[in-house]
């Protein structure tokens, strides 16, 4: 069993990594339909105007809507939801491309991947995993630091709450926990939305029962 690829399309955990960036390219797709059909276009830049002002207020909706959900629901409300919006991105995404799950023993697979890989982004100690992403689910392909996998906010609206990354979490949960037919326990250690150079988590394996 192998972990569906982003960061290396051959390494266990990137496959994986994939997933909710994959099915948040909804919101890619729809701006560009938006651009496509939209009769307005900017002078000289053959940008439709339309479709600039739809992601201009995408941007400002999510951040708001982050703003809402921080001023209206206690903290333990605000990460459940989140985090169940997560868990949803990664099962709709599995669905959508026909893929099926087979959960593969955390000690067999952890046998495979004592030394760091060679991207740097999955190290494994114990029954800790530390994982960040390092590539792009649209190409497959390294990129850059600083560059924020999810396109629903790749322009990373200035101000937008660090709630927003509690999205990332529940999917990252949900992966490893479909992988492992265990319960994982998922801290996010950095975000490139908030300065980071990549989206980092701590993945805790539970024992097996």
């Amino acid at each position: 069993m192998s972990y569906p690829s982003i960061m290396n399309r051959k390494a266990f955990f990137g496959h994986l990594g994939r997933a909710c960036v994959g099915s948040c390219l909804c919101a890619a797709g729809a701006r560009e339909a938006l651009g496509q059909t939209s009769p307005d276009t900017s002078p000289g830049a053959g940008t439709p105007a339309r479709a600039v002002k739809r992601m201009e207020y995408s941007d400002a909706w999510v951040r708001r809507f982050m703003d809402v959900l921080d001023q209206t629901l206690d903290s333990t409300t605000r990460t459940k939801v989140m985090m169940t919006n997560g868990k949803t991105c990664f099962s709709d995404w599995i669905r959508s491309q026909g893929r099926e799950i087979r959960p593969v023993s955390f000690e067999t697979w952890a046998a495979r991947h004592r030394e760091p890989s060679p991207s740097g982004s999955v190290r494994v100690e114990g029954n800790v995993i530390y994982f960040e992403y390092t590539g792009s689910a649209e190409t497959g392909q390294a990129s850059p630091e600083g560059i924020c996998l999810c396109p629903t906010v790749e322009s990373k609206p200035k101000g937008l709450s660090r709630t927003f990354c509690l999205c990332s979490v529940g999917y990252v949960k949900e992966m490893h926990e479909r992988t492992f037919g265990r319960s994982c326990d998922v801290e996010l250690l950095d975000s490139v939305l908030h300065g980071g150079k990549r989206c980092r988590f701590k993945i805790t394996v539970s024992p097996a029962v």
